[in-house]
């Protein structure tokens, strides 16, 4: 009876490492577009960066705002598009702007277009092609 048991559970884990790991290889690779507006999308995947540099394959005007939530110091961190006419001074840390995103992370990105297959890099020195 325990080999039964055994069998059962090692078959539905090979059942699930094999279906899990199609799915990946399906959805690896596409882009979800971003809408107007409030998009949660995933931090970078390989690195910590800055926020100018997670973005930097959007287009310019298309994009007004990144936060991040702090779990430390329980506040929202900000970094707005400086290109839109937002002053530079307001994305400084000490005004609650975000150094760097962190790997992994969720991240709010506000968008004042929509973008099709956006590129958000996944590190610093990722090419935006």
């Amino acid at each position: 009876m325990r080999k039964k048991y055994l069998a059962v559970i090692v078959a539905s884990l090979a059942m699930v490492a094999a279906l899990g790991s199609s799915l990946g290889l399906v959805a690896a690779g596409t882009r979800q577009s971003v809408s107007t507006g409030f998009n949660l999308v995933g931090g970078p995947l390989q690195a910590d960066m800055p926020p100018a540099q997670f973005v930097a394959c959007l287009p310019a005007s298309s994009w007004t705002a990144v936060y991040i939530w702090d779990a430390q110091s329980q506040t929202w961190k900000h970094h707005f598009n400086t290109g839109s006419g937002t002053p530079s001074y307001v994305n400084d840390t000490a005004l609650g702007g975000i150094s760097v995103i962190p790997r992994l992370s969720g991240v709010v990105l506000m968008m004042a277009q929509a973008v099709t297959s956006p590129r958000l890099k996944d590190s610093p020195n990722e090419a935006c092609s």
